[in-house]
Parts: structure tokens; C-alpha cells; sequence
């Protein structure tokens, strides 16, 4: 039988208990990862909670986790749909909606700095008509991203060379990612969902992950099946929509209900960064008490900085081929002149100190955009 979207959609109001047009109080965040991810944790259930209290309950955000309600590849047509009103995207599930989103993937590997990239990449799509068009045109409102740490090989073995990857099977997110495994290790990408990790590797489908190294003891909690932690540190991953929201819940709200999410989401991803790192520290522990061995490697690090010094000219042939991006020598040059703005504004500040990481979200990021306007037409 085949299903349209209508009849999903009717099937997850059902199943949610939620009517066609759902009051503020109502409202529903999908999200494809689990309960215990630091994005779960720190940008979603605490943001929620905060939310609510800063409305004085007249934004009551309830989760729906683990896909349960929208797959990750559906989630922006989903919201787009009202399937449910907020949601977690990930551009690399939908190149084809989001290209200049996914164009953009490739410049974390010259800036392997979370924060900035994050911060330049929410700024970008909040305010670069290109940015806030692509998912205006796509029937959602964007409203803010987060980055993971630096990505790592995470393997069943402890590899240390070149030559120790060739044949390995890697489940990667494309892109950079997957050009250096390929193109300078000989290894072989394996796409797959970020929840069919674990079942990846206990069945043998793969060698390694390339993944921060919180999955070591949270989401899929891999420290139980692997051996080895390669630690050159690969581009992290922030081409995110940490926020989506539907049109109509979006024009819903009053101007005092969305400054108040702007507000509290400044706050939630200054935390989710500040916590995010400090896992970082505690699964590794964790995960070498356990036994798994951390591998150094002059040669594997020497090959990164090797293949980053030369792949510029790739990513924006890509973003063209690929991504139907005209002008990527543009695109490219207007992103990075966001990530020279985030540069300067972050300098040397204190990357663990939420409060003021959340005032310069808010005064630089989330204040200067007018919510009586922001997402109304």
C-alpha cells in the first residue's frame, strides 16, 4: 500500500494524540537521537524546560526522540508538514533540499574550531539571504546551529599508519570526511544513520567510525566494541539546524514568546558546547579505563594537514557539480568572512564559561534580529 504525505502525517497526529492545528501548548520538537546525546540533554530537554518557564508555560515544548515521530531524512518536510512543529536537522541527511547548507560542510576542515564554525554557520543562515532563503524555501524557520567536537577515527583495531586503513570500512558523513578516508587512506566509506552505528560495528558491517568521542560512552555507546581511538582530529560536524521550526507555529507565537526562545536558545547552546567538550575528556577516561588505546601518529596527522592544504580546489568544484552552487568561490568567501567575525568576536575568551558564551550569542547572534519580522513573511 503506498502511503502519501498526507496520510503520515495523519498517522503521527494519531499517534501523538496532537489535532491538525495544534495550540502553542502543544507543541512538539522531533528529534532522531536518543536520550542520553549531549544535544538531547543540553539543547533540547533543558532548552524545553526553559522555554516553559521563561513563557510562564505558554510554550509547553514536549520531545519526541529516536525518530520515533520523523526519520532524520524526513524531518524538514516534516516540519514543513506539521507532522510536528520544531526539529533537529542534519543537512548531510538531505543534500538535495539543503546545497548550500551541505556547500558549506567543507570549510570546518581549514577551521576545525566548534564554536566558531557554529556560531559563523547559525549567523550565516540567519542572516545571509542565500542562508535563510534555502530554508525558508523548504517551508521551515531556521533558528540556530551547534557543532560537535573534532571528529576521530574510532576503530575495532588499533590503526596507526596509512597503510593501515586501506580496505578499512568507515562510516562517514560524506564530504571531507569521506574524500580524505578515501582519496588518502584507501579506506572505504560506509553511509549509514548515526543509530545504526552500534549494530555497524557489532555486525561486522564496520571497521571504524568517524564520529566525536562522546559516542565512546553515549547515544550509541561503542566503547564496548572497539579497540582503538586514532586521534588525528578531522573536521567537526555542524552543518545543523539545531532548531526548525513550522511556519504557522513560528507566525503563532507573540513577539514576547519569540524573543524569549531566541533568549533561552543562546543560553542552551552555549551549554550544549561548554558540556559537549567536557565529555569530550570524560568519555575518553571512561573509555580508556575500559581498555580502549589512544593511537598517536605523526604519519596520519602529517597525511590530514597534507590532503587539507590541497583539497580547497575540490570542495568548491563539488559545490558546483554536486550542489548546483553557481558561484562556490563566492559562496566560500562570504562563509568565511562569517567565520572571521566569530573569530574576532570569541579572541581568547574562556571557552568554559557558559555565561558568557550565551551574552555573546545573545548580543551578537539572537538581539539584532527583529522578531516582529524574522521568519513573518
Amino acid at each position: 500500500m503506498l502511503i502519501n504525505r498526507n496520510t503520515i502525517a495523519s498517522l503521527a497526529l494519531v499517534a501523538t494524540g496532537l489535532s491538525a492545528t495544534p495550540s502553542v501548548a502543544d507543541s512538539v520538537m522531533s528529534s532522531w537521537l536518543g536520550p542520553t546525546q549531549p544535544i538531547t540533554i543540553y539543547g533540547h530537554e533543558e532548552w524545553a524546560a526553559a522555554v516553559k518557564e521563561a513563557t510562564d508555560g505558554e510554550v509547553d515544548i514536549r520531545l519526541v526522540l529516536g525518530g520515533a515521530l520523523i526519520p532524520a531524512a524526513a524531518t524538514t518536510q516534516g516540519i514543513a508538514d506539521g507532522v510536528a512543529q520544531i526539529g533537529l536537522v542534519s543537512a548531510a541527511y538531505t543534500p538535495s533540499e539543503l546545497p548550500v547548507a551541505n556547500a558549506l560542510g567543507d570549510l570546518g576542515f581549514a577551521t576545525p574550531d566548534p564554536m566558531v564554525l557554529a556560531f559563523a554557520y547559525a549567523d550565516f543562515m540567519m542572516n545571509e539571504p542565500m542562508g535563510y532563503g534555502e530554508w525558508r524555501n523548504n517551508g521551515v524557520i531556521y533558528a540556530g546551529a551547534h557543532s560537535t567536537p573534532s571528529y576521530h577515527f574510532i576503530c575495532k583495531e588499533e590503526l596507526s599508519t596509512v597503510a593501515d586503513f586501506a580496505g578499512k570500512r568507515i562510516r562517514l558523513f560524506g564530504g571531507g570526511w569521506a574524500r580524505f578516508a578515501e582519496e588518502k587512506l584507501g579506506a572505504v566509506s560506509v553511509n549509514m544513520t548515526f543509530g545504526e552505528i552500534y549494530t555497524g560495528l557489532e555486525r561486522g558491517a564496520l571497521d571504524c567510525v568517524a564520529a566525536d568521542p562522546t559516542v565512546l560512552t553515549s547515544g550509541p555507546s561503542i566503547k564496548e566494541l572497539v579497540t582503538g581511538f586514532t586521534n588525528v582530529a578531522l573536521s567537526p560536524y555542524y552543518t545543523n539546524a539545531t532548531w526548525i521550526y513550522n511556519v504557522d507555529f513560528w507566525q503563532g507565537l507573540t513577539d514576547a514568546q519569540r524573543r524569549a526562545i531566541f533568549d533561552e536558545s543562546a543560553k542552551a547552546l552555549a551549554r550544549l558546547h561548554v558540556k559537549y567538550a567536557a565529555q569530550v575528556d570524560a568519555s575518553l577516561s571512561e573509555a580508556t579505563a575500559d581498555g580502549v588505546t589512544i593511537v598517536n601518529s605523526d604519519e596520519l596527522q602529517a597525511a590530514y594537514e597534507e590532503w587539507v592544504a590541497g583539497d580547497s580546489a575540490t570542495a568548491k568544484e563539488l559545490a558546483k557539480s554536486k550542489f548546483g552552487i553557481e558561484d562556490p568561490e563566492a559562496l566560500h568567501a562570504k562563509f568565511q568572512t562569517y567565520i572571521d567575525k566569530w573569530k574576532g568576536l570569541m579572541g581568547d575568551m574562556d571557552r568554559t564559561d557558559e555565561a558568557a558564551l550565551a551574552a555573546l550569542l545573545k548580543a551578537n547572534l539572537y538581539d539584532p534580529i527583529d522578531v516582529s519580522t524574522y521568519g513573518m513573511e
